[in-house]
């Protein structure tokens, strides 16, 4: 899947409602192309992901689909997202780091979020996602840019705020890391 592919279906994900959406309103909505929307479609119904009988659109498969889109996000997307760098302030501060007040338009991915979520695991790697730039960390007075730091800022392709938990499982299981992966597999029915 190509970023356009990995925007649409992860919009189709979110919502079943969508699949039943023209190709215009799924475009608009992913900011995507009418041909990218058409060609994925294709593509989706023709692996059995989506079932169209002239009338309405529904996702199948859904499990399997949710695998293979986080893989293919993980493969093909993320690093394209990647902005920059942090590292905590002090060891206190990392200890202590859900105390830490992120600004309206930053949120936290993978490990943290997670953590947040059901306090299962125990981060060692912080990813946050922007819809904007990374500067609002500085105003925390946590956060410090370091090329070497374990808080690792990606720019979001969504519009809602927070994170999905679609992006959760799939920025858990692209780390490789088998707690992680259970993790990833604890959240994986309340997507």
């Amino acid at each position: 899947m190509n970023n356009a592919e990995l925007k649409i279906v992860f919009h189709l994900l979110q919502d079943k409602r969508n699949a039943g959406k023209t190709f215009r309103q799924i475009a608009a909505e992913t900011g995507t192309s009418i041909g990218s929307v058409h060609s994925t479609m294709t593509d989706l119904t023709e692996r059995g992901y989506l079932i169209d009988n002239g009338m309405t659109r529904v996702l199948r498969k859904r499990s399997s689909l949710i695998d293979r889109w986080a893989m293919f996000y993980g493969e093909n997307m993320k690093d394209k997202l990647f902005l920059c760098r942090f590292k905590f302030l002090t060891p206190e501060v990392a200890d202590q780091w859900q105390n830490v007040v992120l600004p309206d338009t930053l949120s936290w991915g993978g490990e943290p979020a997670v953590a947040l979520l059901d306090g299962y695991l125990t981060p060692q790697r912080w990813d946050i996602y922007t819809a904007d730039t990374a500067n609002p960390l500085i105003s925390t007075r946590r956060m410090i840019p370091d090329p070497q730091g374990d808080i690792i800022v990606f720019r979001k392709f969504w519009k809602e705020q927070g994170t999905p938990l679609l992006i959760i499982y799939a920025d858990l299981l692209s780390t490789l890391d088998d707690r992680c992966r259970e993790a990833a597999e604890r959240i994986k029915p309340l997507i």
